[in-house]
């Protein structure tokens, strides 16, 4: 069975968003909280992946903060074996991964929660050894899951984070899938799950990927790192382009010290039976070239990693310290209704009027958190065209209360969204 649309909100996701609501409405005979398992208790989200949603939750049990990782089902079975075998994952370079369940439409693994930068955050400005030095232990994660038999298919910078002790550490395996049962399921050219930016040729085609694939992304990421540079790095995502760009030499090779630099174009072949037998032959090379002391290279600038999650976090933080001030008329029913009963247009009309109301008692400052929780509900709801008018309302606010950066938070994601109604092909164009 394949698995559902990553774009398509889960049961679980549109119960937490309606809890948020109905909170900041002080609508209380509503739910104001949502946990799995009568455990974990969903506090904010912290990021969006490719193939699920990741929420800081409360374990009540233990009394710690975790992060919790939803996932469409998928094959229930094929669920429930995965999940064991990530909870049997044990190594100081892969997150640890404490439980996992499946109920209704979704899965979920709740793993140890991670507060240090992402690796490609901590790069920036660092030298080649020490770079070196944190990508070969991410490499040691991937390699330690691949020998318990898992592929984690969407490595990227930004799925390493740096632990306590500074180790990098591999984590977000929303996308691993069991190599046995890889084998078993054939791809579609129509569904092409992960990050654009470092997935094999493979995988562009539909088609399964596994261990080669893993090491193609991770060669891809240290690349970057080291260079500056995407070694295939094109504007939008253009399928042919991109295998054109994948049959190229890689751009800003002329950074990077021989030795990695010829290991890493092995490890990026276009061909899988082309690039190293193991991820481990390729971390030998690469341990052995760290140990050369002076390398004579210019060091280019790091791409950045992750500015859109780290966005939506700051725009749930704003939300939770501004104080939510609604005027005595807010229709708060009509709106609680309209969202319930998922008439979105309604809920936004309502909003519109709420806000024009503020307007006139001049609260249109203390309006802000209020219209980027409708905002963001509209945004996960996938209601692209509701959601860009609501955030262009809070572009409006903050421009008002001089939040420049909600500003220009809020105008990107208006830009976002309408682009992505108009990269929708017509009826008439299909």
């Amino acid at each position: 069975m394949e698995d559902s649309s990553p774009d398509a909100i889960l049961s679980i996701e549109d119960a937490f968003y309606e809890a948020r609501m109905f909170k900041a409405f002080g609508a209380d005979q509503y739910p104001q909280s949502v946990s799995i398992a009568d455990r974990f208790e969903l506090l904010e989200r912290i990021g969006k992946g490719s193939y699920g949603t990741v929420f800081l939750a409360q374990d009540h049990e233990l009394e710690r903060k975790v992060a919790v990782k939803v996932m469409p089902l998928g094959d229930p079975h094929v669920a429930e074996r995965e999940g064991k075998l990530l909870a049997q994952l044990r190594h100081p370079n892969i997150v640890r991964i404490h439980d996992h369940g499946t109920k209704d439409d979704y899965r979920w693994l709740v793993l140890e929660l991670l507060e240090g930068p992402t690796l490609g955050e901590w790069c920036r400005g660092k030298s080649t050894k020490a770079i070196l030095e944190r990508y070969l232990e991410a490499g040691k994660g991937l390699e330690a899951a691949h020998r318990h038999g898992m592929a984690h298919r969407d490595f990227k910078p930004g799925n390493v984070r740096l632990d306590d002790q500074g180790r990098a550490v591999v984590l977000d395996f929303g996308l691993a899938r069991n190599l046995e049962s890889l084998q078993g399921e054939a791809g579609s050219p129509d569904q092409v799950y992960g990050t654009f930016a470092y997935l094999p040729p493979e995988a562009l085609r539909g088609q399964r990927t596994g261990e080669k694939g893993d090491q193609f992304s991770y060669c891809v990421s240290l690349w970057e790192a080291l260079s500056g540079l995407n070694p295939f790095a094109l504007d939008g995502r253009d399928l042919e382009a991109r295998f054109h760009a994948i049959q190229a030499p890689p751009r800003g090779g002329e950074r990077l010290p021989r030795r990695v630099r010829q290991a890493l174009e092995r490890g990026m072949s276009p061909l899988p039976g082309d690039r190293w037998p193991t991820m481990g032959g390729l971390l030998d090379v690469l341990g052995g070239a760290s140990k050369v002391r002076r390398w004579p290279w210019v060091l280019g600038s790091i791409v950045t990693v992750g500015l859109l999650s780290l966005n939506i976090v700051y725009l749930w933080s704003v939300r939770e310290r501004a104080p939510v001030v609604l005027p005595d008329e807010l229709p708060k029913l009509e709106l609680v209704e309209a969202l319930r009963a998922r008439d979105h247009k309604e809920a936004l009309q309502a909003l519109q009027d709420s806000y024009l109301e503020a307007a006139r008692q001049d609260r249109e400052t203390d309006f802000i958190s209020f219209a980027v929780a409708v905002a963001t509900h509209l945004e996960a709801a996938a209601k692209p065209v509701e959601a860009a008018e609501a955030w262009l309302l809070v572009s409006h606010l903050a421009a008002k209360s001089g939040d420049s950066q909600l500003f220009l938070s809020a105008s990107d994601k208006v830009s976002a969204l309408l682009g992505r109604v108009r990269a929708v092909p017509s009826p008439r164009s299909r």
